[in-house]
């Protein structure tokens, strides 16, 4: 083979495995979506993302790979690395790895609630005997401020009192 042809297979093979990578990738999206529910406005916002990313790879390998001169058989590569992917490991690589992560995501949660439980139990027990200690509090507050009323209204009074006597006095003389 001469060396031209041998730069065409290489650029033709690099087309596969991109176009094998870019469903890669959008699979991991996918991924993402099943383990945390999206909105469709998120989703959209995502996909359009990936593809203006996936645009700019495409191109900057275009660009390296075959200075920039687009060839239908560089589409048609990336075109069959994405069927060939899609068609043999996608829907096992996106079931699995959703199920793995969902796996381990369910243990983390049950291990957590393990170490929590004595804390929560801590909590809840502090939480009543605040509620008791707080209702004590309320209670001798509100005595205390009933006491207060009635010494601010006697010592009212007494005030009253000795500023009539004493204007009794000052008059008198």
């Amino acid at each position: 083979m001469t060396e031209i042809i041998n730069l065409e297979v290489q650029f033709f093979l690099t087309s596969i495995l991109y176009g094998i990578l870019l469903l890669v990738v959008y699979d991991s999206i996918r991924i993402i979506r099943r383990i945390v529910p999206h909105k469709a406005f998120f989703i959209a916002v995502e996909d359009l993302l990936f593809w203006i990313v996936a645009s700019i790879v495409i191109f900057l390998m275009i660009y390296e790979k075959n200075n920039g001169t687009i060839r239908g058989f560089a589409i048609l590569g990336m075109l069959l690395g994405m069927i060939i992917y899609n068609q043999l490991l996608s829907r096992l690589v996106v079931k699995g790895i959703t199920w793995l992560l969902k796996t381990i995501i369910k243990g983390i949660r049950k291990l957590l609630h393990v170490i929590f439980r004595p804390f929560a139990f801590l909590f809840r027990k502090g939480a009543k005997g605040f509620r008791a200690v707080s209702g004590k509090a309320a209670k001798v507050n509100h005595k205390v401020t009933n006491k207060m009323k009635k010494v601010g209204k006697s010592s009212v009074k007494q005030l009253k009192n000795t500023a009539k006597t004493v204007k009794i006095s000052v008059t008198k003389k």
